[in-house]
């Protein structure tokens, strides 16, 4: 995984991308596609224009579905967290970072990886009587995310509403579940919206290492799971707004693998940055989710 992230366009995929799949302004006369056509049509009068030789840009996965996906990714670079998909950015981009743990443990990399990110959909999972669905996570039987039995920490995306979004980390060893703040909370909000999903997140996460028999096979005596909040990475008002669930991938990104939040020109370049970076990947990867799965 790139331990550096650039803001430069130049040789980025992602500015190859947005400008391939931008659709043509037939209004401007003066867009790119209009300007090239009108200079194609001057020079091949005066001339036979030779044929040019077009490189490909090999993609990780093929391209099945170009204009999804290059419309997701122009979605992200350009509006950010548009509440309409952005769940599905966050979903994608914590699918991204298990299936890079997949592949460092496969390689046999010597990498302390004792954790798994779960996807925003988990929560809905757990929180629906612990169903079936919750229980695959946790039990080693859903590829690539591993068993619970086998890690240390358990990080997940929550949604407290449009554009509202944190991040979940729950160590098993010590049972404290850690709630990252990315601005401050007022007394009000935590009492109504985030007091109450804490502690309902809590009761259903027990039951659920119940449920996968954890105590048992741990050879631990059952206890309840305590939660609280880490304020370390708190950013003011004006910055966070539009950014919060870009903040929240960079978070996850950052706390697993180490990578560093480059905030030398700023928090909202930083952003920038990394919006870029993201679109790269949920290009190049195809990481985002299909409609059906989502």
């Amino acid at each position: 995984m790139d331990k550096k992230y650039s803001s430069q366009p130049v040789d980025k995929p992602s500015k190859w991308i947005l400008s391939k799949w931008r659709r043509p302004n037939f209004r401007n006369e003066t867009s790119p596609d209009k300007c090239n056509e009108m200079q194609g049509e001057v020079s091949g009068s005066k001339e036979t224009k030779q044929p040019q030789q077009i490189k490909k840009r090999k993609w990780a996965i093929p391209d099945d579905e170009s204009e999804k996906w290059s419309k997701d990714a122009t979605e992200l670079f350009n509006n950010g967290d548009s509440p309409f998909c952005y769940s599905a950015h966050i979903e994608g981009w914590a699918g991204r970072l298990i299936n890079w743990r997949c592949r460092e443990v496969q390689q046999g990399r010597t990498l302390n990886l004792r954790w798994t990110i779960l996807p925003p959909s988990f929560v809905d999972s757990l929180l629906d009587s612990c169903n079936k669905n919750a229980i695959k996570f946790a039990n080693g039987k859903f590829s690539p995310f591993p068993s619970f039995f086998d890690i240390d920490y358990v990080y997940f995306p929550l949604c407290f509403g449009s554009q509202d979004w944190s991040l979940i980390m729950i160590d098993l060893n010590s049972l404290d579940l850690v709630m990252y703040n990315n601005k401050r909370i007022s007394g009000d909000r935590y009492r109504e919206r985030v007091h109450p999903s804490l502690k309902k997140i809590a009761v259903y996460f027990t039951a659920l290492l119940v449920n996968i028999r954890y105590w048992k096979v741990k050879r631990r005596q059952e206890s309840n799971i305590t939660y609280g909040a880490n304020d370390d990475y708190i950013r003011p008002e004006n910055e966070i707004y539009g950014n919060e669930a870009l903040y929240v991938c960079m978070l996850m990104e950052h706390l697993v693998t180490g990578k560093p939040l480059d905030l030398a020109d700023g928090f909202k370049q930083c952003c920038t940055n990394y919006r870029l970076f993201m679109a790269d990947q949920i290009y190049f990867w195809r990481c985002l989710p299909r409609p059906c799965n989502v």
